[in-house]
């Protein structure tokens, strides 16, 4: 008797876990209205060069992964990168011409967007790069979203 119950004490613990279950959509708008946040302030950091800032915003992980232009960086390799190009930029400016927000899960986001980008370097000259395809894949830890991994192509 005592193990019966002990096994249905188990199956009981057991189903009422969380893990499987699906995202609700009041939980999926949440976690959008909470990731907009985020992707708003990637663009601002972007229009106006922040390099720390936008380091802060990746999330330094062994998984964190970047392809900009068909070139593949890992985490230090991006701040190199991304430190590299905002550091010859006096401003951008961005037009998102199209979002999606797909939500994997209450902690897993990918933003994919179509966009346009103005781009001034500090030897004046411009550069216009239309379109651009964003792929961001927003994990959230520690109770903050970061970047895990970024896609770009132009």
């Amino acid at each position: 008797m005592k193990t019966k119950l002990f096994i249905l004490a188990i199956v009981l613990c057991c189903s009422c876990s969380n893990e499987n279950r699906p995202i609700t959509e009041s939980e999926k708008d949440r976690v959008i209205s909470e990731v907009k946040v985020l992707i708003n302030t990637i663009i601002q950091t972007c229009e106006k060069p922040d390099p720390e800032k936008l380091k802060s915003i990746y999330l330094d992980s062994p998984d964190f992964v970047s392809l900009v232009g068909g070139v593949y960086a890992d985490y230090d390799q991006s701040i190199i990168n991304m430190n590299g190009f905002l550091n010859n930029v006096t401003s951008q400016k961005s037009i998102i011409k199209s979002e999606k927000y797909a939500v994997l899960d209450a902690t897993t986001v990918l933003y994919t967007a179509n966009s346009r980008w103005e781009t001034k370097m500090k030897n004046d000259s411009t550069i216009v790069m239309d379109p651009v395809g964003m792929q961001f894949l927003l994990k959230k830890t520690d109770n903050q979203w970061r970047v895990l991994s970024w896609t770009e192509e132009f």
